[in-house]
């Protein structure tokens, strides 16, 4: 009799212990790991840009900081192909000279500024295969216009308040650009941080840029500039967050 009951309790024990391992073993990968399911169709990048300038345009212009921004939709359910649009900016020349100008009405304190921008927007399209590494490579390409444009602006330096804004010089030509990436994944996995090195080229265009060597302090900012035509290939590297929806 009393066997019978040690027997009895003996095989409890093991099903209590068999049943814990299968419940171990089961709800294990769930808690340590985060399960894709199904991928995020969204992607959204923002980025700050460091342009170097190549041959040949790198004799006319110095490195530059931008920034980049984007949005891509995922083109099939659950597969590593996105596309969409982008806009990018970045300065290529400044030059400021204060001022102050004496009128009946009283002297104003002015700063002009001259500059050539590069703004940039079109499409975009990528390969982002998601490997559910902590490190993620992808590879993009881009297609647009680019917008060179040189302006002056003239500024009331007490008020802060623009007094004009002149249009000195503004081109627009073809703009290409390929991209290899990664994206580092934290625990959350949506929110990501995202490197980039690439290339961004254009074919030859007119711009304006300053004239290090014979800049003055005298006469208006945009008298230190001179005009170019020339392609344009920048390296470019840039480092931000990417969140995915």
């Amino acid at each position: 009799m009393n066997s019978g009951v040690l027997w009895s309790g003996n095989q409890s024990a093991w099903y209590r212990v068999i049943l814990f391992q299968v419940c171990f073993l089961s709800a294990g990968p769930g808690i340590s790991q985060y399960v894709i399911n199904a991928l995020p169709r969204w992607l959204v990048s923002i980025h700050l840009q460091h342009m170097v300038p190549q041959s040949p345009v790198k004799q006319l212009l110095h490195d530059e900081w931008g920034y980049h921004v984007e949005a891509q939709y995922r083109i099939q359910y659950n597969k590593p192909f996105l596309a969409g649009g982008y806009f990018s900016e970045v300065g290529l020349s400044k030059y400021v000279l204060k001022y102050t100008f004496s009128d009946v009405d009283g002297d104003v304190n002015i700063r002009e500024k001259a500059n050539t921008r590069r703004m940039e927007a079109g499409v975009t399209a990528g390969f982002y295969p998601e490997i559910n590494w902590l490190i993620q490579p992808y590879v993009q390409g881009r297609f647009g216009m680019a917008l060179f444009q040189s302006s002056s602006i003239l500024v009331d330096r007490d008020t802060q308040e623009t007094l004009e804004r002149i249009s000195e010089l503004t081109r627009f030509v073809p703009s290409y650009g390929l991209d290899v990436g990664l994206h580092i994944v934290p625990n959350i996995w949506y929110i990501r941080g995202d490197l980039r090195v690439g290339l961004v080229a254009n074919p030859s265009v007119d711009f304006m840029s300053l004239d290090e060597a014979n800049k003055g302090t005298t006469g208006f900012p945009i008298d230190y500039f001179e005009r170019h035509t020339s392609a344009g290939t920048w390296l470019k590297i840039s480092a931000g967050v990417s969140y995915l929806f």
